[in-house]
């Protein structure tokens, strides 16, 4: 940015059109429309209502189907995170994790169909989860909405965006410095009740930006660090072996810090450099007190109640019946995630050229750095406990407790902790190093106004590894609990409670053992991956249209290293595609637009889905005969989708919308599981594994196989409908509704459901608002309706039931630079409910449709800050 003299109002205008991609004819026009010479000042207006009009510009005026949310909307919407945010745009859903943000899906494709960029490139993430597989999709728990300057939501696919997005393109943007005054400060201090830990965890951001007089040199520094103890209550049942209350207790750090350096030598040149950390630890426990089936298929005892049969001949999957035995549980975790980049963007502004060059390096380490399980070794008996999950609802009667104890009280005595592959870490790796050039070239034509061409490279290397930790020899694994009792908490799906030990103590206790670590060879997963781009894309218009079209060619070259029986080897695949994709927005009138768009697009197999090595899942566990020989395949084909749309939007004045859009995917190469077949232990395809960490029933009953390949299609067609205004009294509304129908082949997915992962037919949202000089309150309710959720292993492929949030937001203005604000998150305490779904005949097992699977309480959190700006 030069040393140009800028007006209040007219600056912003300009960034939101930019941000959405507006012709420079435009920006002038909007310049022109508002001052008469450069000392004019024109008056912004801020707030909420200021936010929105300018995401509706944005909209209005792009050449492509985009959503912007600006820095001051994210700022005043009681969003925890990025995705929280994301929630509110029509066509977009959310997963969340513990009642947090943490994946989003667009128009029904799925979490990991959408791409999600940091100022337009990939950023490295790994998971802190042990279960949680090696995927593409950015962990949104990890960005704070406080370091984002806007978010841009891209429907439609353009040749110059890269690729990767099925479902669609999140942008998220952060700010720089010379954008903002000289010497901003913003400051803010927030504390946040959660009812389920019952504790208040502390957050704290500041940010600071400096340029110099010139206005060609500027600093910005940011940081946010939040501590959040939160709790998850919750029921379980991994059928028909047991079921019981469960607990998840979490500490979690989270902070990150960005700094950013913006250069301009002169009017045509530019530098800006971004540095980003993002941190995460998160040490957790997961508790349970199983509660085992006294009427198993091989028990020999008859259920008093089943689902799809008659409980002898043929036999369904019980739903009510006698207990036999119990015992306690705890799974002790520490897991860390962190995230950073490295991005130089150098632009340069020539009258018959604009030419822009990206550099950057971005890694990500995590996942579990120390895992240990505790139990008390022994089944004891229960004596007359029955089990009745006929009411949608996992519930238990134990009028003996468990071996003469009630539930809270029991206490085994000793726990016995589990070795070799139960005490165990498995750290994850992420990292990329990219470059990026594009040549915009302006045109003095009546049709084409520019054309803008460029290549991308991108060097990608990812590995998953598994460590046991070795133990001294001799080391006794019963431990007393004679001194380790610390009272009870709080567990189930209802009012339960069980007895709750020194985690830290039993932790030191088992640290203290440690010798070394040895790695499983047979768990070491790595892809490396080149993946180059080339793209051209011509900007077009006239009178009362606009758009673009453009072709965008993309190889990828990928290679997994594993191990063999011991011996380091490599397999590869590679593909190359071509994506064209065309935009079209007419004005029908002054206030009516015809928008369409057309492409063919493409996302990257999920790593997990790619690592040749077989993942071995089930060995070793609580649940009998549920061992998992699941093998990946480095030599998969992209996703790859055309897609439609066609939409009208009526702009009735400046700060209000009514629209209406159509559109359509047609998915190719969803993976599926090729084969599924049993094997006894010796003759493992692809590798072996250590009988020496399997129990004597699980060596006998054998593997079951699983391999994966490319092999069906889907079908994703929809609705979106939109509503905003803005009545002038203060008061507001914005509403959208989507209806999304997905279809495939019923033998697409093992449960037999044609219909696609994380989309749901309905989605609604509904926001009003009031704002004054004073202070501004809104009210927002999210709602979607039932959706499947598919993961491998124990969790399965099951049914969550229609979720809904309400969420209220106020923020009173105590004088023009101090705010103070209260947000209730999940107000009515939403539960999350999952199902089993199975489209067939499922007998003795929980993933029969209707069968109540898992069940969790969610959080409502309160959240009250103070926040000061300069």
């Amino acid at each position: 940015m030069s040393s140009k003299t800028f007006k209040k109002g007219i600056l912003a205008t300009s960034i939101a059109m930019a941000v959405a991609g507006v012709s420079a004819p435009m920006a002038i026009a909007a310049e022109e429309a508002n001052a008469t010479n450069d000392e004019t000042e024109v008056i912004e207006v801020r707030g909420l209502r200021g936010s929105l009009k300018e995401n509706i510009n944005a909209k209005r005026f792009s050449d492509g189907v985009v959503d912007v949310i600006t820095a001051e909307d994210i700022g005043k919407f009681p969003d925890r995170n990025v995705a929280e945010s994301l929630a509110r745009i029509p066509g977009v859903t959310i997963q969340r994790q513990f009642g947090e943000g943490s994946a989003v899906s667009i128009r029904g494709a799925g979490a990991e169909f959408t791409k999600t960029t940091l100022n337009g490139q990939n950023v490295a993430s790994t998971g802190w989860f042990v279960l949680e597989p090696a995927k593409r999709s950015f962990n949104y728990e990890l960005l704070p909405s406080e370091l984002v300057g806007d978010l841009e939501v891209y429907k439609s696919a353009q040749a110059d965006l890269i690729e990767g997005g099925v479902g669609g393109t999140v942008i998220v943007n952060t700010r720089t410095p010379l954008e903002l005054d000289a010497n901003t400060v913003y400051a803010s201090l927030e504390g946040e009740h959660s009812d389920d830990s019952g504790e208040v965890s502390p957050q704290l951001s500041g940010m600071y930006s400096w340029k110099n007089d010139a206005e060609n040199f500027g600093v910005l520094v940011s940081a946010v660090a939040q501590e959040r103890a939160l709790q998850r209550q919750g029921n379980e049942a991994f059928w028909e072996w047991g079921a019981g209350p469960v607990a998840f207790e979490q500490d979690r750090k989270r902070s990150a810090l960005t700094v950013a350096l913006e250069y301009a030598p002169t009017e045509n040149l530019s530098f800006v450099f971004n540095a980003l950390d993002m941190k995460m630890e998160a040490d957790n426990t997961n508790y349970a007190l199983w509660l085992t089936q006294g009427d198993t298929s091989w028990s020999g005892n008859t259920p008093d109640a089943c689902l799809g049969g008659n409980c002898v001949n043929p036999r369904g999957t019980a739903v009510q019946g006698q207990l036999a035995t119990g015992y306690y549980q705890a799974r002790p975790r520490e897991a860390t995630m962190n995230s950073d980049v490295i991005d130089l963007v150098t632009t340069y502004e020539a009258d018959s050229f604009t030419l822009d060059v990206q550099i950057g390096r971005t890694t990500s380490t995590g996942g579990t750095d120390f895992e240990m399980v505790v139990d008390d070794g022994v089944n004891t008996p229960i004596v007359d406990g029955t089990y009745d999950f006929t009411g949608d609802e996992l519930t238990w009667s134990l009028p003996n407790g468990i071996g003469g104890q009630s539930m809270a009280d029991y206490d085994p005595g000793s726990l016995l902790m589990g070795t070799g592959t139960a005490f165990n870490k498995t750290p994850k790796t992420d990292e990329e190093t990219y470059a990026q050039i594009d040549l915009e070239l302006p045109l003095d034509m009546d049709f084409i106004s520019s054309v803008k061409m460029g290549a991308r490279v991108g060097q990608h290397n990812t590995t998953s590894r598994q460590m046991y930790l070795d133990q001294e020899a001799g080391f006794n694994n019963r431990i007393s609990t004679a001194d380790l009792r610390v009272g009870t908490i709080d567990v189930g799906y209802g009012d339960y409670q069980i007895s709750k030990f020194d985690v830290d103590a039993i932790k030191a206790w088992a640290k203290a053992s440690i010798v070394g670590e040895t790695e499983e060879l047979g768990a070491y997963s790595e892809i490396d991956e080149t993946n180059t781009a080339l793209y051209v894309m011509a900007n077009y218009g006239g009178e009362n249209f606009r758009g673009n079209f453009g072709v965008r060619y993309v190889q990828t070259d990928a290679t997994s290293t594993y191990y063999l029986d011991g011996n380091k080897t490599e397999a590869e695949g590679d593909y190359s595609e071509i994506l064209p994709s065309f935009t079209l927005a007419y004005d029908l009138t002054d206030e009516v637009v015809l928008r369409a768009a057309a492409a063919r697009v493409m996302a990257r197999p999920q790593y997990n889905d790619m690592y040749t090595n077989p993942s071995a899942v089930g060995a070793n566990d609580d649940v009998p005969d549920n061992q998992f020989w699941i093998m990946g395949n480095v030599d998969l084909d992209p996703f790859l989708a055309n897609q439609f749309e066609i939409g009208v939007e009526w702009y009735f004045n400046e700060s209000s919308l009514l629209s209406a859009t159509v559109f359509m995917k047609q998915v190719e190469n969803f993976i599926s599981i090729a084969e599924t077949y049993n094997v006894a232990t010796e003759d493992l395809p692809n590798g072996s594994y250590d009988t020496a960490n399997m129990r004597p029933d699980e060596i006998a009953n054998g593997w079951t196989v699983q391999e994966k390949q490319n092999s069906k299609k889907g079908d994703v067609s929809g609705l979106e409908l939109q509503y905003q205004q803005d009545f002038s009294n203060g008061f507001g509304l914005l509403a959208n509704y989507t209806y999304t129908d997905t279809s495939t082949d019923s033998d697409t997915f093992t449960d037999m459901n044609p219909f696609l992962s994380d989309s749901s037919d309905h989605v609604f949202n509904a926001t009003g608002y009031y704002e004054n000089d004073d202070f501004s309150v809104r009210v927002s309710y999210n709602y979607r309706s039932e959706y499947m959720l598919r993961e491998e292993g124990a969790y399965g492929n099951r049914l969550h039931d229609g979720f809904g949030t309400l969420d209220i937001s106020g923020v009173y203005h105590v004088t023009e630079n101090i705010d103070l604000s209260l947000d209730v998150i999940n107000a009515t305490g939403e539960d999350s409910l999952q199902f089993g779904n199975n489209a067939f005949q499922t007998n003795a097992s929980g993933f029969a449709d209707g069968f109540p699977l898992y069940q969790y309480e969610m959080a409502t959190r309160v959240v009250a800050g103070v926040a000061v700006r300069f």
